[in-house]
């Protein structure tokens, strides 16, 4: 499908500008605009793979809203001189990069977005507007998201849909223009109404759906408020003629006439050439490396349909005689552990086959059986010739449901190219393929790629030939996509970390999910009751706090009852009204019972939703157990994450949430044995920063708590009390994420003097840490990227931004990036060697789940001492560390016993 990308240009070079510290070349010229845009427009290209991509940027200051009012956008100021010299050098980077670019006098950029935008949403094309501006929220639907590489650098999320919008405004997107019109817009001089906020102008607008009914309707304005009504609305009377003007110079025209069509903006080819000496005329080399891949280019090879035994054992042998082979399978649906092999499709040595096994309509030709394909198949499948597939989990778990195992050496193409690209959301071979080696490939016959579930249509109903051409393709560009994407790695100094962590995971993260965890259904549907129970109690004790019932889910109803009738304050306050979030309850609950309670409700109607009454419903009926989905490469830190179900999530210290591990058990004759790490973090911090103190705490293995309080505290260990080993704990793991005086402030209620000299006195005991923790906030921004032990990078962008919060956020990214990240790869590291060794020495223990820094196992009774020593040995020795790696072991029936 055709995506669109718009970029707003003229945006973003003002943002750049503010945003980024003066740059200059050697010879004067500033280039901190053109720096920064220049990053962001790569970013775009090469994280979002757009098949057609437009700048548009303003071509004059003047348009039709200034005759509607002649003080829109006058409170603007000209562009200072050293931005108005880099506009040139943007059109110029945009015309090396063979991006198009729009200008058209007379009209705003915003306006020719909206109108490209609609053109080409109503072709049925996919849009992306990449801008940090908040108007274009009333053009976001099902098929236009807006995308802020800015914001998602920061931390703060990139990537905006309605549900986003309706989040941030407290509107739809379709009603965006409502609340601008009555909140108007101080960036570009649009006067909203005296005294009516955020939160009162989202009231109203969901109220009354647009201005023209509220207006038309001013009587109902006290109703739509929980207060203020009488005063809004004399406000709102009073100011009717500006709101219909807001109205229309907030709107985006969407219906210009332009000599343009989206089509016209098909990607091309950049001059490289003149990329190259633009960049270094700039002194941008860094960026070099980034250039966007070329145009792509169609594959050659054509599918031979294999649809008997002896064009099998052709196929196999030719190749067998290859170097190596791609493996792409088709599947039913988007589950491959599960969900049928249709067919499989395999290239090498300048030939691409397809195999159908399970093609259903009239007219298809016979096809082999699943027996009789892996009879032939596993010799092949199986040995030490390289394997290439993308998503090799995925396809090991595919070919198991065959009998079929993948064996050798090989790559995996989306696991690379998420390690190239952590942040990019989706790594469809397609998008790979075309950016890396310019390969472009067929659309998926299914439909498989189609954003709506109602345009796919089932596989296994389309013919052999359309569908095999499609798939052969794809496993022979595997062939040269592999290579390139090593390269790549090796290029970004991650092939150690590919090669020696992440590929070699694949295999025991794929018989991991295969083996899943036994459930006990009935313990969990008598929590469901039991807790659904004490909710309907909890329920009735918070009505009757209230002095009648209302809806405990509504944080409108909840916040009438807080602060109107209760009258407790209000501490937060967010655009849709204030806050009811848990930090606020729970300060609240000080004051009154009636919010603890509410916090009660909410824990246990999240556990009994989340997991409760959820986990049953994803038992395999096949075996009893829930067979979690783990994702390796979807973090920045390198952390595994889990979902169907999420098991990351699950509470860990809690009473209520040892009752929900307490029903994850080992069938009988077996155990299920937990083991942790022990303050890993803290180790990796006490070998990052050589801290003679913190070494010695570890090497000794004293209470590092303790230890810490009585250094920071100027006592001996035995004078340490709660309080002080609380503070230092505090402290400890704080440091490692950039923890500040004011944020000790806050977690401990400390006065900000008090909470800076506990730091202060604590760096002072402890100055290897201090300068750990300056050198990688310096590095960093050498750098512009932060690794780990094991070379996992992570781009810090932001740490040279003008603004504070954004630099501030980068400079504790920093910090902790190298700690949490080593956590996370030595974790991984520790997997592979625990599931090695057990396969060694022929155990029949298994891994089932990695949570947090905990692996569990199911172990057979009479294997758990071996097990357990060989557990803590592989653990202990996953990274050299300068002081040891602890790990605790627990055992029982169930994971809550064990843990």
């Amino acid at each position: 499908m055709p995506t669109l990308t718009l970029i707003d240009g003229s945006g973003f070079v003002f943002r750049a500008y503010h945003a980024i510290p003066h740059l200059s070349t050697t010879r004067g010229t500033p280039t901190n605009a053109v720096y920064g845009f220049t990053t962001m427009l790569l970013k775009a290209l090469r994280e979002h793979a757009p098949t057609h991509v437009v700048l548009v940027m303003d071509a004059g200051r003047k348009s039709f809203r200034n005759e509607i009012d002649p003080a829109y956008k006058a409170n603007r100021p000209e562009a200072p001189d050293d931005l108005q010299v880099q506009f040139p050098l943007v059109r110029e980077v945009a015309d090396a990069l063979a991006v198009p670019r729009i200008e058209e006098p007379g009209v705003e950029a915003d306006d020719v977005i909206a109108t490209l935008a609609s053109r080409a949403r109503e072709q049925g094309w996919e849009v992306v507007v990449v801008t940090g501006d908040k108007d274009f929220g009333q053009l976001v639907d099902e098929r236009l998201s807006l995308y802020d590489p800015m914001a998602e650098a920061s931390g703060r999320g990139g990537w905006t849909g309605p549900g986003e919008v309706e989040k941030k405004l407290g509107v739809r997107p379709d009603q965006v223009i409502e609340y601008m019109a009555i909140l108007g817009d101080k960036i570009d001089n649009v006067p909203g109404i005296p005294g009516i906020g955020e939160v009162t102008a989202a009231a109203l607008v969901r109220h009354f759906g647009t201005v023209e009914e509220m207006l038309r309707r001013p009587e109902e304005i006290k109703a739509a408020l929980s207060r203020g009504g009488e005063k809004v609305k004399e406000k709102i009377v009073a100011s009717e003629e500006r709101i219909r003007k807001n109205r229309q110079l907030v709107s985006l025209r969407r219906d210009l006439v332009l000599p343009f069509a989206p089509g016209q903006f098909e990607r091309r080819r950049p001059d490289e050439a003149r990329v190259r000496a633009l960049f270094s005329e700039l002194e941008f080399s860094r960026l070099l490396k980034d250039l966007p891949a070329p145009p792509p280019t169609p594959r050659t090879e054509r599918a031979e349909l294999i649809l008997d035994a002896g064009a099998l054992a052709a196929a196999v042998a030719a190749l067998s005689a290859a170097p190596a082979v791609g493996v792409r399978p088709v599947l039913g649906g988007p589950a491959p552990r599960t969900d049928p092999v249709v067919g499989l499709a395999l290239a090498g040595g300048g030939r691409a086959f397809y195999l159908p096994l399970r093609h259903q309509y009239l007219g298809a030709p016979a096809q082999l059986s699943a027996e009789e394909a892996a009879g032939a198949l596993r010799p092949l499948l199986s040995g030490e010739l390289p394997k290439h597939a993308h998503d090799r989990k995925g396809v090991q778990h595919a070919l198991a449901q065959l009998g079929l195992a993948l064996g050798g050496p090989g790559a995996d193409t989306d696991l690379a190219s998420r390690l190239l690209l952590p942040t990019r959301r989706e790594h469809a071979l397609a998008d790979v393929a075309r950016e890396r080696i310019g390969c472009e490939l067929p659309r998926d016959p299914s439909g498989g790629d189609a954003a709506r579930k109602s345009e796919r249509v089932p596989v296994e109903g389309l013919e052999v030939e359309r569908v095999g051409e499609w798939a052969a393709q794809c496993a022979a560009s595997l062939l040269d996509l592999a290579p390139a994407l090593e390269r790549a790695l090796e290029s970004e100094g991650l092939l150690p970390l590919y090669r020696d962590v992440e590929r070699p995971l694949v295999p025991v993260l794929c018989e991991m999910e295969r083996a899943g965890i036994l459930v006990d259904r009935a313990a969990m549907e008598g929590m469901s009751a039991e807790f659904g129970r004490t909710m309907q109690d909890l329920e009735a004790r918070i009505h009757a706090a209230a002095g009648h019932p209302f809806n405990i889910a509504s944080t409108r109803e909840l916040a009438q009852v807080l602060f109107t009738e209760l009258a407790l304050p209000v501490l937060k306050r967010l655009k849709t009204g204030p806050s009811t979030d848990q930090d606020v309850l729970e300060k609240l609950a000080e004051q009154h019972e009636l919010p603890r309670l509410v916090l009660e409700h909410r824990a246990l109607a999240k556990l009994k939703g989340t997991y409760v009454d959820a986990l049953p419903q994803l038992v395999d009926p096949r075996d009893g157990r829930i067979h979690t989905t783990f994702h390796q490469a979807g973090a920045a830190t390198g952390r595994l994450s889990s979902s169907d179900p999420n098991l990351q999530n699950i509470p860990v210290r809690t009473e209520l949430s040892r009752r929900i591990r307490a029903a994850f058990v080992a069938p009988p004759g077996w155990r299920l044995l937990s083991a942790d790490y022990s303050q890993i973090e803290l180790r990796i911090l006490a070998h990052y920063s050589d801290d003679p103190a913190l070494l010695e705490a570890f090497r000794l293995r004293e209470d590092v708590h303790t230890r810490t309080a009585a250094e920071t505290f100027g006592v001996a260990t035995g004078e340490v009390t709660s309080d002080m080993r609380r503070i230092a704990k505090v402290l400890n793991f704080g440091i490692a994420y950039g923890l500040s005086a004011f944020g000790l402030s806050q977690r401990l209620d400390l006065p900000g003097a008090e909470a800076q000299g506990i730091i202060d006195r604590y760096f002072a005991r402890y100055a290897g840490v201090r300068r750990y923790v300056e050198k990688a906030v310096e590095d960093a921004r050498a750098t512009g990227e932060s690794r780990t032990l094991f070379g996992r990078a992570r781009a810090m962008p932001e740490i040279a931004a003008r603004n504070p919060a954004l630099r501030n956020a980068a400079e504790r990214t920093a910090i902790n990036t190298p700690i949490q990240g080593t956590a996370a790869d030595i974790v991984k590291v520790a997997m592979i060697r625990v599931h090695d060794a057990l396969a060694g020495d022929a155990r029949r223990a298994r891994l089932l789940l990695q949570v947090h820094d905990e692996l569990v196992l199911e172990v057979p009774e009479d294997e758990l001492a071996p097990v357990e020593a060989l557990v803590r040995r592989e653990m202990g020795g996953a990274a050299q560390l300068k002081v040891p790696l602890d790990v605790e072991v627990g055992v029982g029936h169930s994971w809550a016993e064990a843990h």
